[in-house]
């Protein structure tokens, strides 16, 4: 009988896999039929086979449920069927069968991951580390990424680098490392990480696309356009590309690309949302909305066992409406819950923790929960809120319409604490270090100097401040609030005169507090902006939009002397 093990798994090494399954079905009924089930299976999975794979690997376990072999060999079936439910059971029987495997540790944390279960997910990783098997480095990888998803970049770089020093010379996690260190607009470390991987394999496809962000970022933007129109055969790189050029305003030459590779591009589920947002930008609502479904944080498996509202009757029914985008579109989108709450038994808004107390408690059929700590309800719908606008956008809902709200007795404390001697302006210059769409949206706090000779007092309303700004901040004049939380913050500026934010979070907190409020766009600025800022306006909201690329001197210019006029 090892004789013909061994001609079959010979056969399977030489990939001469017709023979191998001839030889598994001519003694599949003879002793040692669970192994030759499960070679059986491992040949149809060759052959991508994989419902008859799964077929050939059940049955080898239903005669030896103790083999562990097809159990392993029946969870690679499942993630390549996208089973994810099968996967994690599997996942959890392996474990159950052999705790001190790092391997089937490694497996269940990985089911739990692509389930969007990160928190577990972390804890069978680290039960994987602490058992020092060969997929310590790629759990230790897999955590950093999941930091990633939960934006929280500076834990992941920890475990990035734990995982780089036990393999120098990994590819993907040098990259992921250096991908992070772009994203967090550290520039020593992207050097010395980039000097790395050109060492290691300049040519790589992913070091090359950091390369190009790398370049673009600091500004080298003919270098970096280079990189891409070289590689554009590629996906990643064409659709990068096409953003650049909407970016620096190249217009044309990035709808040129769009129709010469419409077929392609439309096969890419996360440029397809960045296409719907350009869409909405220009005014195309039918396509903006069906193309911005596909944003890849829709995917976020937000109790996946309710099911999603696609315009049903609500009039008795509870419907949970949860966040999936920056504390910007929460702020601003909050106000689609208002026309919502009328057609519904109940509305529960699930927003992040940290902006959970702006919002009005005050509606009978409202309730405000927070993404870590929301238990399962009964929800007989869910809706992201981002896909809330495509029913309410053309709704005639007021500027003044919305959620957020203030504490009075802190509203009032600031009333006596702010100086009236003088105008008081809040700013905020720049978002936060990895936002998606940084630097180009924020201005550099210098760009703004010429108001800074103005006799107003300046207040910072943000947290973070980039290195490129704090020698100036630290030299400058601006009374610093950085230190309050937003709840704070959302009684400070009602008493402020003015408010002058880049297109962050702040923006749309201070217009939704019905404050004056000047906004500072980019060039080719977020869609919102568009066609779309015209049908829901902020009444209060003045534009000071960017006329050439990263040139900040008309805005500068413009903000001076409507400042100026304030003042006289």
């Amino acid at each position: 009988m090892m004789s013909n093990l061994k001609n079959i798994i010979q056969s399977i090494n030489n990939k001469d896999l017709d023979k191998a399954l001839k030889l598994c079905k001519l003694y599949e009924n003879k002793k040692n039929s669970d192994i030759i089930f499960n070679l059986k299976g491992v040949v149809y999975l060759l052959k991508n086979d994989l419902e008859m794979a799964e077929n050939s690997f059940l049955h080898s376990i239903k005669i030896n449920k103790s083999f562990l072999d097809p159990l392993k060999n029946l969870y690679t079936v499942y993630h390549k069927r996208k089973k994810i439910n099968e996967m994690l059971s599997i996942a959890h029987e392996l474990v159950d069968k052999d705790n001190k495997n790092p391997s089937f540790y490694y497996k269940l944390a990985y089911a739990l991951e692509i389930n969007n279960k990160f928190d577990e997910a972390i804890k069978y990783y680290e039960n994987c580390i602490n058992l020092n098997g060969k997929e310590k480095k790629y759990a230790l990888n897999n955590i950093g990424n999941i930091y990633l998803k939960k934006n929280r970049p500076k834990i992941s770089i920890k475990y990035f680098l734990e995982a780089f020093n036990l393999d120098q010379y990994d590819k993907i996690i040098l990259n992921n490392l250096l991908s992070n260190y772009i994203e967090l607009r550290d520039e020593k470390n992207s050097d010395f990480y980039y000097k790395k991987a050109e060492i290691i394999d300049p040519n790589f496809s992913k070091f090359l696309f950091n390369k190009a962000n790398y370049l673009f970022l600091k500004n080298q933007i003919e270098k970096a356009v280079e990189i891409l129109k070289s590689n554009k055969n590629q996906i990643r790189f064409l659709t990068k590309l096409i953003k650049i050029y909407f970016t620096i305003g190249k217009i044309e030459d990035a709808k040129v690309l769009l129709k010469e590779n419409e077929n392609i591009i439309k096969k890419n589920e996360n440029f397809i949302n960045f296409l719907g947002m350009r869409y909405l930008y220009e005014g195309n609502f039918e396509l903006g909305w069906k193309y911005y479904e596909h944003r890849p944080s829709k995917i976020q498996n937000f109790f996946s066992e309710v099911k999603e509202w696609k315009g049903e009757d609500l009039s008795s029914k509870v419907i949970a409406v949860y966040n999936e985008q920056g504390l910007g579109d929460t702020i601003q989108f909050s106000k689609f819950i208002i026309p919502l709450l009328k057609i519904s038994k109940k509305v529960i808004l699930v927003v992040p923790k940290k902006i959970q107390n702006l919002f009005k408690t005050d509606f009978e059929n409202l309730d405000i929960e927070n993404n870590e700590t929301i238990k399962i309800k009964k929800f007989d719908y869910k809706i992201s809120l981002g896909s809330l606008l495509k029913y309410f956008y053309k709704n005639n809902i007021s500027s003044d319409e919305n959620l957020i709200r203030f504490e009075k007795n802190s509203l009032d404390k600031w009333k006596k604490e702010i100086n009236k001697a003088k105008l008081n302006v809040g700013i905020a210059w720049s978002g936060s270090f990895n936002g998606p769409n940084e630097p180009f949206r924020s201005i550099p706090l210098k760009s703004l100097e010429k108001i800074f000779s103005l006799d107003i007092n300046f207040y910072n309303l943000q947290s973070e401040i980039w290195d490129r700004d704090l020698d100036f901040f630290k030299s400058s004049d601006i009374i610093d609030f950085s230190k309050y939380d937003l709840k704070e913050i959302s009684s400070i500026i009602p008493n402020l005169d003015l408010v002058i934010s880049s297109d962050t979070f702040l923006l749309h907190l201070s217009a939704s507090l019905n404050q004056e409020t000047w906004g500072i766009l980019n060039l080719y600025p977020d869609w919102r902006w568009g066609e779309f800022y015209k049908i829901n306006p902020y009444n209060t909201v003045k534009l000071f939009h960017q006329k050439e690329f990263n040139n900040w001197k008309k805005v500068e210019h413009e903000i001076f002397e409507n400042l100026n006029k304030k003042l006289t």
